[in-house]
């Protein structure tokens, strides 16, 4: 499977569908205090942010706060919706941005899903870091 591009941001109210397919995944943006949390994709070998897969029964904000703390450790705090992903990885995939506020970070942190933490602080940031992500950054951050 090829890594997936950045195709557009949908400003759509959390509770709504703007006439959108059903939404796959969720990806948190997490302020810490070295800036916005990024983890090491053991997987695609690239700098992102904490996210992923929406479980069944599960809603995208309860996904984003659950994918953040497996791929970080961390605890979300002051979480707030964003709006709508769109990206393409040879198919439309269509997954909900939130934000939240990390107050800690354990520096260590590795497991079988992230290989480190890192953090943007702007331009240039960490790389490689995938299309999604970098889009996401330079617009939100």
């Amino acid at each position: 499977m090829s890594l997936a591009r950045f195709v557009a941001f949908h400003e759509i109210p959390e509770h709504s569908s703007g006439g959108l397919p059903a939404l796959s995944y969720a990806v948190m943006m997490a302020r810490a205090p070295r800036g916005v949390l990024l983890v090491l994709s053991r997987f695609r070998q690239v700098w992102e942010l904490p996210g992923g897969r929406i479980d069944a029964g599960e809603t995208p904000r309860e996904a984003a706060v659950r994918e953040l703390m497996e791929e970080s450790g961390c605890v979300a705090r002051a979480v707030s919706w964003g709006g709508v992903l769109e990206v393409h990885d040879g198919r439309s995939h269509f997954g909900a941005l939130l934000f939240c506020e990390v107050p800690a970070v354990a520096e260590d942190f590795s497991n079988e899903e992230t290989v480190r933490i890192g953090y943007w602080q702007g331009e240039p940031g960490p790389a490689p870091l995938g299309h999604p992500d970098e889009q996401v950054l330079r617009r939100f951050a």
